[in-house]
């Protein structure tokens, strides 16, 4: 297995000679990303009560040091933080241990006539520097630039601080996260895949020059992530909207998305800014179809924060409201500007949600890519466990999987119903019967629908009882709970289902194991026969 960013991100640490613009690029970063800025030098200063040159002055370079040393240790202790370093930090073993650990060093590069101007003009004592300014500060370099080159990136100090940014941006994506591109035409969007990637979310809006945003979540989620994500966006410069709706199924309704709108309108959103929808479906659904309608469309960034969320809803650009007649009935496609999906956030959910959101990848599996099924099989403890690594890679795996389908297909014309395996008898189960969770219903629609498949000559009895032991070890159920409601109930709410055409039921059925079979018009009579027998063996 391959681990695709279960580490925390990391602080960006700037290292390079005095004049390398370290304090000032670092400012404008840490700006940029909504983060903590920390000068080392500024953190001396300010602790012992006296510009760097006076410590020199009165105590030696040994003191300083020291002092530097203490200043380091509380630095890294920041996170995350973008650090600007002293130009001798690293000489020090301790210091270089300690900002490597967790941190991602740039080393900001010129040559000693342009550091030799800068130090000149920005009226700053530099003790190693008196005297014989260039000489010292050619030594120094010599001496210092083999530290300096072992930094994880080496960047131009003589370009402008906008461009430094941006490569600093840009390496920092891809140091801690996984990146899943979906192809849209005429525009696509990236999904970012890793630990701690929430604290992104700042210098994501703040570099698409949003100024604003709606933060849609959960009272309660609002209180675990939405103050960080909202302290994130005001230190980038975005100004954040709370706006909370009560968790469960009754929030993803016409009623409560008139309330959004409401509070946005209210508080004179424009078309320039966007909708941030943190949670798991219910609030994805639910903040992309406000972004979708409100002003005719605005920006929409997913932070889904469910399994189920990160693997499939916050992915393919699908939103829509229930309706009393069925679910899903009001819907959108509005595609996201992005996703930022922290499998730090999965540690802390109920094992019931960790195993919902396993039937999504369960599905994924059976009808779009085989290798995601073995993938589950071999390290399903590790994923019930909340392994960081383990959890990366699933959703990696998955949102890989959905992006080349939804690619292809982004209105559901065709093949992007491969997606819906599962869900016809799912989503008529979640509407008659509600005391079961999204992917628990999934679940029990995946087993009818495999057996429907198998009736049909479609599978044979191994694939089938693949599916089953996979879906009770995932402790996920294998039949219709004996309180549901009767077949015919069930089947009466599925001809409402958005793929029903001309009077016919259509399910996505199976041919293999990774190969789904879409469109399949299914005769209510076997349909009956295999809620009924799922029901007798549950």
């Amino acid at each position: 297995m391959t681990a695709v960013g279960a580490r925390l991100l990391p602080n960006v640490v700037l290292v390079g000679m005095p004049g390398s613009g370290k304090t000032h690029v670092g400012r404008i970063l840490a700006g940029r990303l909504g983060w903590t800025f920390v000068d080392t030098d500024a953190l001396v200063e300010r602790r012992s009560g006296r510009s760097v040159a006076e410590i020199f002055a009165a105590q030696g370079e040994e003191a300083f040091r020291a002092a530097e040393r203490a200043a380091v240790r509380e630095a890294v202790r920041s996170r995350p933080a973008v650090i600007a370093t002293g130009g001798g930090v690293l000489a020090d073993r301790r210091n270089r241990d300690r900002l490597r650990n967790g941190g991602l060093l740039v080393y900001l590069q010129a040559d000693p006539p342009v550091l030799l101007n800068r130090v000149s003009r920005d009226g700053i004592a530099r003790p190693l520097l008196a005297g014989d300014p260039e000489g010292h500060l050619r030594a120094l370099l010599a001496e210092r630039a083999p530290l300096y080159q072992q930094a994880d990136i080496v960047m131009d100090a003589t370009r402008s601080p906008e461009e430094l940014v941006s490569g600093m941006w840009e390496a920092l994506l891809a140091r801690c996260c996984a990146r899943v591109s979906v192809d849209h035409s005429p525009k696509g969007y990236p999904v970012y895949i890793g630990a701690g990637v929430l604290d992104l979310v700042g210098g994501l809006l703040a570099g698409q020059g949003i100024r604003r945003a709606t933060v849609l979540t959960h009272p309660r989620l609002w209180q675990r992530l939405g103050e960080r994500v909202a302290r994130r966006l005001r230190g980038a410069g975005v100004e954040p909207l709370r706006v909370t709706v009560p968790p469960g199924e009754r929030s993803k309704a016409l009623s409560p998305a008139a309330r959004v709108v409401d509070r946005m309108a209210e508080a004179g959103m424009d078309r320039g800014d966007a909708v941030v929808a943190l949670g798991g479906g219910v609030i994805g659904d639910l903040g992309g179809f406000v972004a979708g309608v409100y002003m005719r469309g605005v920006p929409l960034f997913h932070l889904p924060t469910t399994l189920l969320a990160q693997v499939d809803s916050a992915i393919g650009g699908k939103a829509a409201v229930n309706h009393p007649r069925a679910k899903n009935l009001i819907g959108v496609f509005h595609l996201p500007r992005a996703v930022l999906a922290d499998v730090a956030v999965l540690r802390t959910l109920p094992l019931r949600e960790l195993r919902s959101g396993l039937a999504e990848v369960i599905k994924y599996g059976m009808s779009v890519d085989a290798e995601i099924l073995t993938f589950v099989e071999a390290h399903l403890e590790a994923l019930l466990a909340g392994d960081g690594d383990a959890l990366a890679e699933c959703v990696r795996r998955c949102a890989t999987a959905k992006a080349r389908v939804v690619t292809q297909d982004l209105y559901e014309a065709g093949q992007r119903q491969i997606l819906n395996y599962g869900h016809t008898v799912g989503h008529a189960l979640e509407r008659r019967f509600p005391g079961l969770t999204h992917g628990e219903a999934v679940a029990v629609g995946m087993v009818v629908e495999a057996w429907v498949s198998l009736r049909l000559g479609l599978v044979g009895e191994d694939i089938v009882r693949r599916q089953e032991v996979l879906l009770q070890r995932a402790g996920l159920p294998v039949g219709l709970p004996s309180a549901a409601p009767p077949a015919e109930e069930l089947v009466q709410t599925m001809r409402l289902d958005k793929k029903v055409r001309k009077g016919e039921i259509r399910l996505t059925l199976l041919k293999g194991v990774g190969k789904g079979l879409v469109d399949q018009a299914v005769p209510e009579a076997l349909l009956l026969e295999g809620l009924r027998a799922c029901r007798a063996s549950s």
